[in-house]
């Protein structure tokens, strides 16, 4: 029987946290917030449902949180920071700092707009916006499974909290 870990992975709240967001957050390990925040109450509410990292974005005060975390979960080497993608992917320095560390997984925000690439042996994952709706762009949040023994992960998007959204799924083995 293989064994998970189940990541609630959200971002630019900018100080609205709506019931749909926190029936996704249900049942999750651990909650990845990716910055802007917005208000003081918002990691707190997330607090209550699952244990929370959180980097700190353009529009919160430097005070609230790091401005890049790396932590590892389940093995995964997974690095946390709200600006990442620059002109269609991360600077020279960014990709030269994760193949440092040897980063698995980078979770980002700020454009509101949902990606997962993998660029070299690293994932990126922006779960989009899950606050207000700016844009004409939907809110969004995302899922990532993490097999506990190191062999895949799974993101889940999940496009439009409002409605029955469809799930795209995102599948990748590790690169040793």
């Amino acid at each position: 029987m293989t064994s998970s870990v189940r990541l609630c992975v959200l971002s630019d709240t900018h100080g609205r946290l709506t019931r749909d967001v926190l029936e996704f957050c249900q049942g999750a390990d651990r909650i990845l917030h990716a910055g802007d925040v917005g208000s003081d109450f918002i990691l707190p509410e997330l607090e209550s449902i699952a244990p929370v990292a959180c980097v700190s974005g353009n529009v919160d005060s430097p005070s609230l949180a790091p401005i890049r975390l790396q932590t590892v979960i389940a093995d995964w080497r997974i690095m946390i920071q709200h600006i990442v993608w620059h002109r269609g992917g991360p600077s020279r320095e960014f990709k030269m700092l994760i193949e440092q560390e040897a980063t698995d997984l980078v979770i980002f925000g700020h454009s509101h707009q949902p990606l997962c690439q993998m660029i070299g042996k690293t994932v990126f994952f922006n779960p989009g916006s899950c606050g207000p709706r700016r844009f004409n762009l939907p809110s969004t949040i995302g899922e990532v499974i993490l097999d506990t023994s190191g062999g895949w992960f799974r993101i889940c998007d999940l496009v439009h909290l409002q409605k029955a959204p469809p799930i795209i799924e995102f599948r990748f083995e590790r690169l040793c």
